[in-house]
């Protein structure tokens, strides 16, 4: 059945009944173990941005069918709850139901839905994707060993290279060695410190100079609720702090947040090492999933043994900031089409940062 009726309430409206279908809905679905697909998700969010809502779709008889956590950071705009900081996206749905996202722009009279990682599974909210792309996962169900067998059959050496660097960095600063759920205030800071200077130096946005995202982190690291949290995990040289990866956690799944080392230290692939050294970790602890994220990076490409895929795009209506968008698309997809060397991305890098800067942004409630 197809829900078309919305209705936006605040995540701290959600009652112990919502709450109740949200989990079983989201138990019943393997694609949605995700951490971001937590209902504390999207309240942790609520609590550092006041224009988070929660879409819930019911049919004619008011039976509900689906939750859509979102932020409206413009008038005319709605996007996924946590815009650039969420790695996941879309809707959780009761198990066979389909929801009518063009109800959603009717309802809160908004010219257009962004969103940049829907599941493609998701076919109400797929349909109208421009993009496709995938998230690399690390499936550790089998085991360590098996995971292991498994990247070198597929002809991969990043963990011969790990090794490699693991052997070098406990030879030249001392014995290595990875601290798990680091709970130091010092280490977070240093880890924001050094993502800063790379955001600076990369030329790109840098995430930290909204309040809102910095609260967010240190409100999860410090107070983490019993289905979702995160786990900083610390490697070290001897006694020099090398490199930290923070994680989003719910249940025995961890998603890769905010990942950085310390740039003296570069030639050791210090980042790369905490990998190997996390991997192993969470073979002995009981976590079944680390989610890389997407991107195409070569430590991704070669560590993940899964592609989850996700979409990009928009839901449209006839208003102009829709129509705008649409052209922004085709104006993207013509110069990657042409033989134009580094122009033809131009536009679609263009897009790219014209959307985290939207997304940073908290608009009205």
């Amino acid at each position: 059945m197809v829900m078309n009726k919305v209705e936006l309430i605040k995540p701290d409206a959600l009652s112990a009944d919502d709450l109740a279908l949200w989990k079983n809905w989201r138990q019943a679905d393997p694609d949605l173990v995700s951490p971001y697909y937590s209902p504390d998700w999207a309240q942790a969010i609520a609590r550092v941005r006041n224009d988070i809502r929660i879409a819930v779709f019911s049919d004619t008889s008011g039976h509900k069918g689906a939750f859509l956590p979102l932020q409206r950071p413009s008038r005319h705009v709605l996007q996924p709850a946590g815009g650039p900081l969420c790695d996941y996206q879309g809707a959780i749905c009761a198990p066979g139901q389909s929801l009518d996202i063009a109800a959603l722009l009717k309802a809160t009279g908004t010219a257009r839905f962004d969103f940049g990682n829907v599941l493609a599974k998701q076919a109400a909210i797929a349909s109208h994707a421009r993009e496709i792309h995938v998230s690399r996962v690390i499936n550790l169900v089998k085991g360590h060993e098996a995971y292991i067998q498994d990247r070198k059959d597929a002809g991969s050496s990043e963990t011969k290279r790990a090794r490699k660097r693991k052997r070098k960095l406990d030879r030249d600063m001392g014995p290595v060695r990875l601290e798990a759920q680091c709970k130091s205030e010092a280490a977070l800071d240093q880890l924001i410190s050094w993502k800063c200077d790379q955001y600076k130096r990369t030329g790109q946005t840098d995430i930290f100079t909204h309040d809102w995202a910095g609260s967010l982190v240190s409100n999860l690291f410090e107070t983490p609720s019993a289905d979702l949290g995160v786990e900083l995990f610390a490697l070290y040289a001897g006694d020099t702090l090398a490199a930290l990866n923070l994680c989003l956690r719910s249940g025995p799944v961890l998603h890769c947040w905010f990942i950085a080392h310390d740039p003296a230290l570069s030639h050791f692939s210090p980042g790369l090492v905490l990998f190997e050294e996390l991997i192993e970790h969470a073979c002995a602890t009981g976590i079944s999933e680390i989610d890389l994220g997407a991107g195409d990076y070569r430590f991704k490409l070669n560590l993940a043994n899964v592609a989850r895929p996700l979409c990009g795009g928009f839901v449209g209506s006839t208003a102009m900031a829709s129509r705008l968008r649409a052209l922004e698309y085709d104006l993207r997809d013509m110069f990657e089409a042409m033989p134009l060397g580094p122009v033809s991305s131009w536009p679609g890098k263009a897009m790219r940062r014209q959307d985290l800067h939207l997304g940073l942004k908290v608009g009205s409630a």
